[in-house]
C-alpha cells in the first residue's frame, strides 16, 4: 500500500512540475529517490540553469551536480563509509549543502547541527566551517555500493537541547503537493530560503525549489538588499525577520513559519503563516485569502493528515505535538503551547493570547507573558514588555479594557528586547535573566 501511496502522490505531483517520467524514473534508478534525483534530472535536463547564488556568485545545476559528485569520491576517500553519521556544525552555504548531498550519495546519514549550540553527541566524522573549507573539490572516481543515506535536521530546542528528526520520503509527499495546489510554489523562479537549512523549515523549501528547476538564493546571515539585487519572488522566513526588509515589486510571497506571526504589517496579501513541527513536518498552510477572513489562523490541514485532540492538545498521525489547537469552520488556530499554559485561581490563560492583545496597543512594540509563582492563586501573570513612551498605568488601564481580569498582567517589566532564537521562537525561560529598564 505504501509503495501505490508514494506512486499516486509522485504523479499528483508531477502534474505540477511535469517531468518526462522516463527521465525521472532513469535519475530515480542512478540516484535513488532522495534529492540527489532531483539534481540529476535538472543536472541533464538544464545544466546551464542558475540553481545557487551565494554572495554574488552562480552556481549551476550542472556544475554543482558535478561537484557533489566528485565531493562523494573525496568523502570515500576520506573513509566515510554507508550507515556510518556524519555531522554539520556549519551555517548555510553552498559549500555545506554539496556535502551534505554528497554524504547521503555514499549510503551515510548527515546531521545538520543546530549552529546556536555546542556539539553533542556521537559522530564518526564531525564538519564545523573551517573543516568544510578544506575538503577538496576533486577526486579520484570511487565505485562504491550504493545505498539510500538519510539527513537528519533538528528541532527548535526552545524547551531543552535540539533533538535530530528524521522525515521519510513518503510523509513529505503530500506536504509538498499541498505547496504546489495552495501556493503555486512551482511558478516561483527565485526563492530566498533565509531560515536555517539544520532546521526541517529550511532545508523542505530548499527542496521544493530544486524539485520546481528553480534558483535559490541563499547566505550564511539575513541580508535584506538581496531584494533588491536579484529578481527575488519568494522568500522564506521566520516571524521576527519580518520587520528587517520590505516588498519589492517581484515579491509574490512570504513564507513565514516557526513562530507565531508578528511584525507583519504591510505583507498581509503575500503572506502565507505555515504550521507545522519538527517531528511532524507541515500542518497547515493559511492563505492570504484565510487570514483575510481570519487573521489568526494558522490555515487549513494538510491532506493525508489525521488529527486527534487529547485534553486541547493537537495530535497528528498519533504524534502529539504539545500546542493547543483549536478547529473553526475548517481551520485551525493556535491557543498557546501546552507547557507555557497559565492556570491561575483554576483559569485556563494561554500566553499567546494575551500577547497578541497587548501587541495591538499603539506604543507596545512586543510582548511576552509568563506565569510566576503566586501564594494566593497558584500562580500569576507577568508581562515583560518592550515600548515606547507609555507608563505601567496605561498598560494596566488598556489590559483591563480588552482582557478578563484573570488574564490581566500583576507584574509588567519594561525590557530593551525579548530574547528570540534563530528560528524566531520566543525564549521564556530566559526571560528571567534578561535585564530589565
Amino acid at each position: 500500500m505504501a509503495i501505490i501511496y508514494t506512486l499516486r502522490e509522485v504523479l499528483k505531483i508531477n502534474a505540477f512540475l511535469r517531468i518526462p517520467l522516463r527521465q525521472l524514473v532513469t535519475a530515480i534508478f542512478k540516484e535513488g529517490l532522495s534529492i540527489n534525483t532531483l539534481l540529476a534530472f535538472y543536472a541533464q535536463k538544464q545544466p546551464h540553469a542558475p540553481l545557487f547564488i551565494e554572495n554574488h556568485s552562480v552556481t549551476t545545476y550542472g556544475q554543482f551536480y558535478d561537484e557533489l559528485i566528485y565531493m562523494s569520491y573525496a568523502l570515500y576517500e576520506k573513509g566515510i563509509r554507508a550507515g556510518q553519521h556524519v555531522g554539520f556544525h556549519c551555517d548555510n552555504s553552498v559549500a555545506l549543502l554539496r556535502a551534505v548531498f554528497a554524504v547521503e550519495r555514499i549510503g551515510a546519514t548527515a546531521v545538520l547541527l543546530h549552529t546556536g549550540r555546542s556539539v553533542k553527541g556521537h559522530f564518526d566524522f564531525l564538519f564545523t566551517e573551517e573543516q568544510l573549507e578544506e575538503l577538496p573539490q576533486r577526486a579520484a572516481v570511487n565505485h562504491f555500493p550504493r545505498r539510500q543515506g538519510k539527513i537528519i535536521v533538528q528541532t527548535s530546542g526552545t524547551t531543552g537541547e535540539p533533538k535530530g528528526v528524521q522525515s521519510e520520503v513518503q510523509t513529505l509527499l503530500a506536504p509538498f503537493r499541498a505547496l504546489l495546489e495552495r501556493m503555486h510554489f512551482h511558478t516561483y523562479r527565485y526563492v530566498y530560503v533565509a531560515t536555517p537549512f539544520f532546521h526541517g523549515y529550511g532545508l523542505a523549501f530548499l527542496s521544493a525549489t530544486i524539485a520546481a528547476g528553480h534558483t535559490v538564493v541563499l547566505n550564511r546571515r539575513f541580508d535584506a538588499t538581496l531584494l533588491e539585487v536579484y529578481p527575488i519572488e519568494a522568500i522564506a522566513v521566520v516571524p521576527t525577520l519580518l520587520a528587517r526588509f520590505c516588498p519589492t515589486p517581484a515579491l509574490r510571497c512570504v513564507l513565514s513559519g516557526s513562530a507565531p506571526l508578528q511584525n507583519n504589517e504591510g505583507f498581509d496579501a503575500i503572506l502565507y503563516n505555515l504550521y507545522g513541527t519538527s517531528e511532524v513536518g507541515l500542518i497547515s498552510i493559511a492563505t492570504p485569502q484565510e487570514r483575510a477572513l481570519h487573521r489568526d489562523t494558522i490555515g487549513k490541514p494538510i491532506d493525508k493528515l489525521h488529527l486527534t485532540y487529547e485534553n486541547g492538545e493537537l495530535i497528528v498521525n498519533g504524534q502529539y505535538t504539545g500546542d493547543l489547537v483549536e478547529e473553526k469552520d475548517g481551520l485551525l488556530f493556535i491557543k498557546g503551547r501546552l507547557h507555557d499554559m497559565i492556570i491561575s485561581g483554576g483559569e485556563n490563560i494561554f500566553p499567546q493570547r494575551v500577547e497578541q492583545v497587548m501587541r495591538t496597543h499603539p506604543r507596545i512594540e512586543d510582548a511576552a507573558i509568563v506565569g510566576e509563582r503566586d501564594v494566593r492563586f497558584g500562580e500569576c501573570v507577568v508581562a515583560y514588555i518592550v515600548a515606547v513612551d507609555v507608563d505601567e498605568q496605561n498598560i494596566i488601564a488598556f489590559c483591563k479594557k480588552h482582557l478578563a481580569n484573570y488574564e490581566c498582567p500583576k507584574k509588567i517589566y519594561f525590557v530593551e528586547r525579548l530574547p528570540y532564537n534563530e528560528l524566531g521562537k520566543l525564549n521564556r525561560k530566559a526571560l528571567s535573566r534578561i535585564n530589565r529598564l
